[in-house]
């Protein structure tokens, strides 16, 4: 019998999908290859992500000891970029400290974009070093996109530049040499909506274009603004459901699209269950994207699973999932929604079956194992 830990400091959002479709899915590809394993999640809820940083690793190893974890015994930790690695190690009982330690990125604090509330001279370097250590530190680095995996790489060396020598050597090629991209799985669930065909929350009307990401700066809300604001201009019908978390601080643009366009407006705000979201989503038809931070992309991959009609940037990660000749070059984005809306949106042919959770557990069974 093999024993995984995965240790999540920060459950929420793909950080909690991610953790719990991995421990679900790791025990089959691991049957696969003849081996009995067991998985157990540790995770914190995901709030106060910087004190995450600094203290989840005493705080979570204290409760693996109170649970009996150790004392059943673990083979490989899985932790995430919200745990400090060094200092988990140094927490773990003796016994423990040589186990192999897996680094998995959803993000990172290097190359995170800037707030326009904080601009980057007031960036503090601090959360980004200790990624840069953990990644030093850990055994295995995973990264849920190549985009991603490349972004930080190519970060690495001007940002070690402005520290004083003497600086870790060969930082990026050390942590290259022991990195790989595993992706997100998508949940079962939205792979089936998008094989059952649109649903009809909505009722009849003009096609339902969706927002199904987080409501902050990065995901693109003055583009989506920008673009709907165009559609209206050029006479287009459409529909706006808007899902997606909102947090403490909500971009101004949110605000201006329900004041112009309330009539339009058939969904707005979170959806408590699952199963609502999913049913709401595959009752859309466009998923028009403006982000422009996106590491991995687990909404835009939703929509697309559920059979939206996808019109988003050739930029970020999107080119590894959809390829580029499905994409638009950004400043044609706009253009290219009042054309779909002119003519009937397409159901999407994107098929995202290679993300789903057996596929994406194979290869974290293969990485844990190439060694």
């Amino acid at each position: 019998m093999q024993r995984i830990a995965i240790v999540n400091p920060y459950s929420a959002g793909s950080h909690a999908q991610w953790a719990s479709g991995l421990a679900l899915s790791l025990p089959g590809a691991a049957a696969s290859a003849g081996v009995d394993l067991e998985v157990e999640v540790h995770s914190l809820p995901g709030r106060h992500w910087k004190w995450r940083m600094h203290a989840a690793s005493l705080t979570l190893v204290e409760r693996m000891e109170s649970d009996g974890a150790f004392s059943r015994g673990i083979d490989i930790f899985i932790v995430t970029d919200m745990l400090d690695v060094g200092q988990f190690r140094a927490a773990l009982p003796r016994g423990h400290r040589d186990k192999p330690i897996v680094l998995y990125f959803h993000e990172n604090q290097l190359t995170f974009p800037s707030h326009p509330d904080s601009p980057p001279k007031d960036w503090d370097r601090h959360y980004a070093f200790m990624n840069v250590t953990g990644a030093l530190l850990a055994d295995q680095v995973w990264f849920n996109s190549e985009y991603h995996r490349r972004l930080f790489l190519e970060a690495l060396p001007a940002f070690l530049s402005v520290f004083p020598s003497p600086r870790p050597e060969g930082a990026d090629e050390r942590i290259r040499s022991k990195s790989t991209v595993i992706p997100i799985g998508i949940e079962k669930d939205v792979l089936d909506a998008g094989a059952r065909g649109k649903g009809n929350v909505f009722g009849d009307g003009p096609p339902v274009v969706a927002w199904n990401h987080r409501w902050e700066y990065d995901k693109g809300p003055d583009g989506f603004l920008h673009c709907i604001d165009a559609a209206v201009a050029a006479g287009c019908e459409f529909r706006l459901a808007m899902m997606g978390q909102a947090f403490d601080r909500i971009p101004p643009a949110f605000e201006a699209l329900r004041k112009r366009h309330a009539d339009r407006i058939v969904l707005w705000g979170y959806l408590k269950t699952r199963e609502e979201y999913v049913e709401s989503l595959r009752s859309c038809d466009i998923a028009l994207v403006t982000a422009h931070h996106d590491f991995f992309g687990i909404s835009v991959l939703e929509a697309a699973a559920a059979g939206l009609h996808l019109l988003a940037p050739r930029a970020l990660a999107y080119p590894e999932h959809f390829g580029s000749d499905r994409l638009h070059p950004r400043e044609e984005l706009q253009s290219a929604f009042v054309e779909v809306l002119k003519s009937t949106p397409i159901r999407s042919v994107f098929s995202v079956a290679h993300h789903g959770w057996s596929f994406v557990a194979q290869r974290a069974w293969n990485a844990l194992h190439s060694a």
